[in-house]
């Protein structure tokens, strides 16, 4: 929502200038004549847009950027600072630029008399509906100190798994974009002078190795079409990703996926139980609270899993029997678990100890992440200069079987 600059008067004839994010110079003027203010002057904020390419390019926010500031909140709220002076301290701590601008517009927006959660609200894309509906509920009760140290908590437990679960992945990411950048220098330097020799043999030459003279020719043919191919896929994987039909197929294919099947089914069970555990302890209603988790996870079929869950534990039917039909997701223990807890109205510490125990599973299966992994590369590397190497030597056995 863009931010604008405004003067305007109150009743009294006092100017008064400021921020407010506004879809409009129509509906600022008109929240402005809500709090008894007439508009004189608006114009969209704009300079800090100019002058800084990081705004412009990544409008993003990072976890841990997310992290520090909620720690750093609750500090401030403990030490009965106002909340528009704790933001004002908070938008000047901001490393990114586009964080400063949403610091200072909620500022704004909280001193214009809006709640704070209300105008966390205004910036969907920073913070998620488990923060709005999570701080909405403390400052309803009254706890919102208590509330904040929760969602800290649950953000450096969520961090910690992302970090282990990306360091884990850099080794293979790294060992199959070095296999393919090796493979098609291969292709377009050593093969030409193979393609020689077989081509002074006169011999009829084996599938395989036509196959490989193709592929090189094609290379060194295309230039300039093999190397757009290469710099578009990540934008292609990109755009895959954000389809839902592509995000849907990828996520099918994790879901299938020896190894990786695993981590993601930890993982998102991890989140489920931790976010879950955090709603409930917040008083967020528990259908209410499966709606927001079914948003916040990133694999398409467990959000399905838990919008149909909502449902039909709004229809009256226990949380541990509407996740239950989702084995293919959900271990045997997560359901039985979470029928416990739903029997001894202890869900909030059971799923506590759930999160806990798979937070600690990924941990152990990111530490063997690397080691499992290892043996498939060299499988798949092996296979490749196996083909490779016969490719080339079998034309040779034929010359020397015509001799």
């Amino acid at each position: 929502m863009p931010l604008f600059k405004y003067r305007a008067c109150d009743q009294a004839g006092k100017k008064i200038e400021g921020l407010m994010p506004a879809s409009g110079k129509a509906e600022l003027a008109h929240t402005l004549k809500s709090q008894g203010m007439l508009l004189v002057f608006a114009a969209p904020q704009e300079s800090n847009v100019k002058n800084s390419k990081e705004f412009i390019l990544w409008k993003g926010v990072s976890l841990e950027e997310k992290m520090i500031f909620i720690k750093h909140l609750t500090v401030m709220i403990k030490a009965g600072i106002p909340l528009p002076r704790a933001f004002e301290i908070l938008s000047l701590q901001a490393n990114s630029p586009y964080f400063k601008e949403v610091i200072t517009s909620i500022k704004e927006s909280i001193k214009n008399g809006k709640s704070l959660a209300d105008s966390m609200g205004l910036f969907p894309k920073v913070f998620s509906p488990i923060f709005v509906s999570t701080v909405k509920i403390g400052e309803l009760g009254g706890n919102l100190e208590e509330v904040l140290g929760v969602l800290a908590n649950q953000l450096q437990k969520e961090h910690d798994i992302r970090s282990k679960v990306k360091g884990a992945m850099i080794y293979p990411s790294v060992i199959v974009f070095a296999m393919i950048i090796i493979g098609i220098l291969v292709m377009i330097f050593v093969v030409p002078s193979l393609t020689k020799i077989f081509a002074d043999m006169n011999v009829e030459l084996p599938l395989s190795t036509r196959m490989i003279i193709g592929i090189s020719n094609f290379l060194r043919n295309n230039m300039v079409i093999t190397l757009a191919m290469l710099a578009a896929l990540p934008t292609a994987f990109y755009f895959v990703r954000k389809n839902p039909r592509g995000r849907k197929f990828l996520h099918l294919i994790i879901l299938h996926l020896p190894v990786i099947k695993g981590v993601s089914q930890k993982v998102n069970t991890a989140r489920f139980a931790r976010s879950l555990s955090s709603l409930l302890r917040s008083g967020v209603p528990i259908v209410k609270a499966l709606e927001i988790i079914s948003e916040s996870l990133d694999n398409y079929f467990f959000q399905e899993a838990f919008r149909e869950a909502s449902k039909k534990v709004k229809k009256g039917l226990p949380l541990y029997q509407s996740i239950s039909d989702y084995k293919n997701l959900f271990p045997p223990m997560v359901s039985q678990m979470v029928r416990i807890g739903e029997e001894t109205g202890s869900s909030e510490q059971i799923l506590g100890q759930l999160a806990d125990f798979y937070e600690k599973e990924v941990d152990e299966l990111t530490k063997n992440l690397s080691s499992i992994i290892e043996p498939v590369l060299i499988m798949i590397i092996g296979g490749a200069v196996g083909i490779f190497a016969i490719s080339v030597i079998q034309p040779m056995y034929t010359v020397m079987d015509y001799l």
